[in-house]
């Protein structure tokens, strides 16, 4: 017996929307981040350099706080990270929309922790902005969140291209430092997320997703991916903008690298580092920038352990990176998360202060 009417269209296996997703990853990253690194490794380890300082603009100290201050390092900063936050934005809708989520469940589900999101962020070497988009997507998508945590801090903190520019610009000890400090910022994450969980285990893995009763989406996949990418978009541009421009025209308060600062001693250096940590944890900056940022401090004369807080603090997290995941992960843990990288920073510093070859 037959029946009349259009015909049921067919389901697209999984493995295959998992292929895709996996093709459109290597396709992004490698215009992205792959080949533009593949470029720049061999200059930087020729010159040993990797540019001016994104903090001072390659000036002595910060410009004074001003519009014009914030729109200059607005321009640098999304010239910088533009390739690599519209990839994570088009692989977050993608995620949202076309990666099943039962892939997603075996990647980096429920128990699959850290080590599992941190493993899958290596191959991204993402800035902490351009890596939240896809951290909110895989939370959406059921991801553990202790595996999406991880997802989001390793990308900045454990990127081994920026391993490379700390071995080519700086005396070897500082590569051993950033890598442990690293390691250690997505231990205590993950450490908090597991010990500090503020809703129920089924209802966290509900994070975005359709209620259970809730009908299907039927419409058609790119009509999906295209509101998925334009509601992120929507979402977390404007804000991202705003903050880029007001932080970077705080810069002079925010980060008092002045001449001056390669005098002081005493308690006045311990004020500056806990102030350059909680300011590093504040300013977003393109992946690599802080270790310009760190010899530019130390060809200036400033001690190395004031220099030590920045290492980490500045590309780990930022205020606008905290703010872009903030509906993925419970408040209480991403104030945790901003403790831990500002005591790592702190720690660091005391680290570099114990003694070494830690000049440049």
């Amino acid at each position: 017996m037959t029946t009349s009417g259009s015909p049921v269209p067919r389901a697209v296996p999984a493995g295959v929307l998992a292929g895709v997703v996996a093709l459109l990853a290597v396709g992004l990253l490698l215009w992205a981040k792959w080949l533009p690194y593949a470029a720049k490794l061999p200059t930087v380890a020729g010159s040993r350099s990797l540019g001016s300082s994104i903090v001072t603009g390659g000036a002595a100290a910060p410009p004074p706080v001003s519009l014009s201050a914030g729109l200059a390092f607005a321009g640098t900063y999304f010239v910088a990270i533009g390739p690599a936050l519209l990839a994570g934005l088009l692989l977050a809708a993608a995620v949202q929309t076309v990666l099943p989520s039962d892939w997603v469940a075996r990647l980096v589900g429920r128990g699959r922790g850290a080590v599992a999101g941190g493993t899958l962020a290596l191959p991204g070497m993402m800035c902490s902005c351009c890596a939240a988009p896809i951290a909110v997507g895989l939370r959406r998508r059921a991801a553990d969140v202790r595996a999406a945590l991880a997802f989001w801090l390793a990308s900045p903190a454990l990127n081994p291209v920026v391993l490379a520019f700390c071995a080519f610009v700086l005396p070897w000890p500082w590569t051993v430092l950033r890598l442990a400090g690293g390691l250690v910022v997505v231990g205590l994450a993950a450490l908090l997320a597991r010990r500090g969980r503020t809703v129920p285990r089924d209802a966290e893995d509900l994070v975005g997703r359709d209620a259970p009763g809730d009908a299907p989406d039927e419409r058609p996949l790119p009509v999906r991916f295209l509101t998925a990418l334009g509601g992120l978009a929507l979402r977390l541009l404007p804000e991202l903008a705003v903050l880029v421009v007001v932080l970077g025209a705080l810069r002079g308060l925010l980060f008092p690298v002045g001449a001056g600062l390669a005098a002081t001693h005493g308690l006045v250096v311990v004020g500056v580092v806990v102030l350059l940590a909680v300011a590093g944890t504040l300013l977003p900056v393109p992946t690599g920038a802080e270790v310009a940022v760190v010899a530019a401090l130390l060809a200036a004369g400033v001690a190395p352990a004031v220099a030590a807080a920045l290492l980490l603090t500045l590309p780990t997290v930022s205020l606008p990176s905290l703010l872009m995941v903030r509906r993925a992960f419970p408040r209480t843990l991403l104030l945790g998360v901003a403790g831990v990288v500002v005591l790592v920073g702190v720690a660091s510093a005391l680290v570099v202060a114990a003694g070494g070859s830690w000049g440049a």
